[in-house]
């Protein structure tokens, strides 16, 4: 007999009250629960600390902000906790797609249920540092975001007629970002292209493009920025790394969109990701 399922991966390591903050949500009627999600390795490169900052500013930006406005937050990836009742419901674990958190987000979103925010308990995993598994990795993510929103679309599109805000944020979270950057893009190389056969020169032409990508560049830069700001003291890392890391930030996410399209095509499946840091080499031991 047990009241809840915790979810972690083998690498994960728990703050030493972890479990604690988690119960007290738990006990105070939320059914689903998901903690902050923070890195082991965000010192290692320009990789893991990307990787960070995005989990960071979706336990910060995202999750926080939803829990402050009362509606649904979503998990991500581990260190998240669901009732008896919920596992008994769906009779055991029934979600088998490439991004299997995000599948189990919508489908109890869809049910109208709401998964709260425990910002105090604070968990860490390990982040890629090789580009190649990284884009293994994230091409997963993307082909799976794509299935998810197959899979749920007529349940997410009956939320939303319904006056369900948390299926609309959903449906916002796992495609528009993608769809919006690739137009962008394609507008900026249009213009470029067209500027081009004009007569202009190859520097004027690329005007165009340059300034779609600088745009970009900057609205990601000021995310990192005010991300490691609101979570400077949670941030393993030395002050320098933490610095380097908002400029790096931009080119990180920038990466999604060849990812993203590369994984329209072919074929994509789960892959392990190789972990090494341990809780002694991390320096987080118990603290």
């Amino acid at each position: 007999e047990f009241d809840g399922y915790f979810v972690f991966d083998a690498d994960n390591i728990l703050a030493p009250d972890y479990i604690e903050q988690m119960d007290k949500s738990f006990s105070a009627g939320n059914a689903i629960v998901t903690g902050f999600r923070n890195s082991k390795n965000f010192g290692d490169n320009w990789i893991s600390s990307g990787y960070a900052l995005c989990f960071m500013r979706e336990s910060r930006c995202l999750n926080y902000a939803r829990s402050r406005l009362g509606v649904s937050c979503s998990v991500s990836g581990t260190g998240f906790l669901f009732s008896e009742k919920i596992a008994a419901e769906l009779g055991g674990w029934p979600f088998h797609l490439l991004t299997e958190d995000a599948e189990f987000s919508i489908d109890q979103i869809a049910k109208g249920r709401k998964i709260a925010y425990c910002g105090e308990a604070e968990f860490f995993d390990e982040q890629p540092t090789e580009l190649g598994q990284s884009w293994r990795q994230r091409m997963r993510w993307s082909r799976g975001y794509i299935q998810v929103f197959r899979r749920y679309r007529r349940q997410i599109a009956a939320g939303i007629l319904h006056g369900s805000f948390s299926c609309y944020d959903m449906a916002m979270t796992i495609m528009p970002a993608f769809v919006l950057s690739a137009l962008s893009l394609l507008a900026g190389g249009a213009l470029s292209v067209q500027q081009a056969l004009s007569g202009s020169s190859p520097a004027a032409a690329m005007l165009p493009l340059l300034g779609t990508l600088a745009s970009m560049y900057g609205t990601l830069f000021l995310i990192g920025v005010l991300t490691a700001a609101a979570e400077w003291r949670r941030i393993r890392a030395t002050s320098g790394k933490k610095i380097l890391s908002v400029f790096t930030f931009p080119l990180f996410m920038m990466t999604f969109l060849p990812i993203a399209i590369s994984s329209l095509f072919g074929k994509v499946t789960w892959k392990p990701i190789i972990h090494r840091v341990t809780a002694a080499q991390s320096r987080l031991g118990s603290s």
